[in-house]
């Protein structure tokens, strides 16, 4: 099944390719002093924005709250993962890792697929929808949640920069 998902998304990747995060308009990782840190944000950027939202379907899938603090740009991301609830930022990886694991540690993921994506033209933004089945327990109990996720190109790849659910 996994290998079948990422088959599709390289045909996705073929079928609309977006500008590589070097292009125009981006500052690219040759454009960093060889001796800067990495920034911790950056570490695990995937190659595309395809790539990437496979890494998050597989992590969220087995309720990963690490690997999805790994693929999230922590300069600028914002997260509500309780639907209705405001948006908020996550300045440093713990607190990312955080608000990530709360949630997801109160959640018995049944499913998590992404079925919606959508970049624009110019490459500099890119947002997919996926649906997240699961036990909320209490009164809300099994249920279906839309979960909508924005990534911009990074340094070394593609971030997320919002996650947000929606009922």
């Amino acid at each position: 099944m996994a290998l079948r998902r990422r088959l599709a998304y390289a045909w996705m990747a073929l079928l609309f390719p977006v500008l590589p995060p070097g292009g125009p308009g981006f500052a690219g990782a040759a454009d960093a002093p060889a001796n800067a840190p990495a920034s911790e944000a950056r570490q695990d950027a995937a190659s595309t924005p395809f790539q990437l939202f496979a890494d998050v379907e597989e992590a969220w899938g087995r309720s990963d709250a690490e690997r999805l603090t790994a693929l999230l740009d922590t300069t600028t991301v914002r997260i509500a993962l309780k639907p209705g609830a405001p948006l908020t930022f996550a300045v440093t990886r713990v607190a990312a890792s955080f608000l990530l694991q709360d949630q997801l540690r109160l959640v018995h993921t049944r499913e998590f697929r992404m079925t919606r994506f959508d970049c624009d033209k110019k490459g500099a933004l890119c947002r997919a929808l996926a649906v997240w089945t699961g036990d909320w327990g209490g009164r809300q109990g099994p249920r279906a949640v839309r979960v909508a996720f924005t990534a911009r190109p990074a340094a070394g790849g593609w971030l997320l920069t919002e996650i947000r659910a929606e009922d």
